[in-house]
C-alpha cells in the first residue's frame, strides 16, 4: 500500500510544507476549509482536486483561473499523477511524493507538518526527481576518462569521470550530484558513475593507472566504501587505484590516518582533491601527507597572467608539498601558457581540457 503526500511552499517562501493526502477527493484551492488551503492570489478559492480513477491518483482542474499544470503541461482532463511529479496551481508548485506505506506511517499524526527552512532557500522545486530515479534504475549513465601527463607530457593515468544519459536531465554530474542529494541518492549515483567508470578499464594495458572520485558523504562512515574498494581490487586486479577526497570532506585528521592506513593496505594511492577551492587545509596536508595533492582550477586559471604574489603563493605551496613528499597535480589546464607555467612551478602531473575533455 501507498501513501501520498504533496510537498511545497504552502504558507511562505521560507516555509516548507508536507501534506499527506489522506481523503478523496482531495480539494486544493484559496478556501479555508478545504483538504489543502493555499493563500495565494493566483490560486483559485477552489482550484485543483486529487481524485481516485479506476485505483490511480488523478489530478483535475475545477475551471480555476490561473490554470493547473503537471510537469509545466497545462491539463484540460482528469490526468494520472505519479512520484516525483511536479504540480503547478498559478505559481504554487507542489511535488508528488508516493511512498510505500508502513507502521510508523499507519499512526502518524495526518495533520499538515511544516518545516521552517529559512530565508536563503528557493523557492522554486528541485525538477527532475521522477527522471533521476529513472537513471539509477536503469543505471543511464556512461563513463569517460581524462587523462593525466607527467612534467614530461606523457599521459600517465586518466581519472574516471562519468555522465548522466538519461534525456530528461542534465548529463553534467554537477546539476546530477544536486537532484542526488536532494533525495538522499548521493552515495548510489556515485557508486553507479564508478561502476561505469572501471569497465572502460578493462581494455587498457596492466598495470595502468585511474583516478576516481568518492562523494564526501562516502567519507563520514568509510567501512562500505572499504568493502567496496576490496571487492574493486579482485575484480579489477590487474589496475592502479588512486581514490579523490574532495577537500571539503579532510576535516578529521584521525579520520584521514586511518584512511590512508586503509587504502595504502588495498595498494590504493591517496589524493585530496578540490585543494584551495576552500579553506587550504595546510594543517591536515602536513600531518596526513596524502600520495597527492590536486589543485583545485580556482588556483590554476589564468595562472600565466596572474599577479606575483599569487605566483608565489602557489610555487610555495609546490614547494611545501614536495618537502613532504607529496606529489602535486593541477586541474583545469586549458591553454598551453597555462601549461607552461604549471611545467615550470614544479607540477608533477597536470590535467584539463588542453589535454582532453574526456573520452
Amino acid at each position: 500500500m501507498e501513501n501520498c503526500y504533496l510537498e511545497g511552499y504552502f504558507t511562505s517562501e521560507n516555509v516548507y510544507g508536507k501534506v499527506m493526502v489522506n481523503t478523496l477527493p482531495f480539494i486544493i484551492g484559496r478556501k479555508p476549509d478545504l483538504e489543502l488551503s493555499i493563500e495565494a492570489h493566483s490560486i483559485s478559492r477552489r482550484h485543483a482536486e486529487i481524485i481516485d480513477s479506476d485505483g490511480h491518483l488523478c489530478i483535475k482542474d475545477l475551471n480555476s483561473t490561473n490554470g493547473t499544470f503537471l510537469n509545466d503541461n497545462k491539463i484540460t482532463e482528469s490526468t494520472q499523477i505519479n512520484d516525483g511529479d511536479i504540480l503547478r496551481l498559478g505559481d504554487i508548485e507542489l511535488r508528488v511524493v508516493i511512498e510505500e506505506h508502513n507502521l510508523a506511517s499507519s499512526t502518524e499524526n495526518m495533520e499538515h507538518t511544516y518545516i521552517a527552512t529559512g530565508d536563503s532557500i528557493e523557492k522554486k522545486l528541485i525538477r527532475g526527481i521522477k527522471e533521476f530515479k529513472q537513471l539509477i534504475l536503469n543505471k543511464q549513465v556512461k563513463g569517460v576518462l581524462q587523462p593525466i601527463v607527467n612534467n614530461g607530457q606523457s599521459v600517465i593515468a586518466y581519472e574516471l569521470l562519468g555522465r548522466g544519459s538519461h534525456p530528461g536531465i542534465p548529463e553534467a554530474p554537477g546539476p546530477l550530484f544536486h537532484i542526488a542529494e536532494h533525495v538522499g541518492e548521493e552515495i548510489a549515483l556515485s557508486e553507479l558513475f564508478l561502476d561505469v567508470g572501471l569497465l572502460l578499464t578493462r581494455s587498457f594495458p596492466q598495470n595502468s593507472c585511474f583516478f576516481f572520485n568518492v562523494h564526501p558523504k562516502e567519507i563520514k562512515d568509510p567501512n562500505p566504501l572499504y568493502q567496496r574498494l576490496e571487492k574493486i581490487i579482485v575484480d579489477y586486479p590487474n589496475i592502479r587505484l588512486v581514490l579523490e577526497i574532495p577537500e571539503q570532506a579532510v576535516t578529521d585528521i584521525k579520520q584521514m590516518h586511518d584512511i590512508k592506513k586503509h587504502l595504502h593496505k588495498l595498494k590504493i594511492g591517496l589524493a585530496f582533491d578540490d585543494f584551495g577551492s576552500g579553506q587550504a587545509r595546510l594543517l591536515e596536508l602536513a600531518d596526513v601527507s596524502p600520495d597527492i595533492v590536486k589543485f583545485d582550477i580556482c588556483l590554476i586559471h589564468d595562472i600565466d597572467t596572474a599577479n606575483p604574489a599569487r605566483q608565489r603563493m602557489i610555487e610555495m605551496l609546490v614547494n611545501f608539498s614536495h618537502e613532504h613528499g607529496i606529489k602535486v597535480l593541477a586541474e583545469g589546464v586549458e591553454t598551453a601558457e597555462e601549461d607552461v607555467v604549471c611545467r615550470q612551478m614544479g607540477f608533477d602531473m597536470i590535467q584539463g581540457f588542453y589535454y582532453g575533455r574526456g573520452v
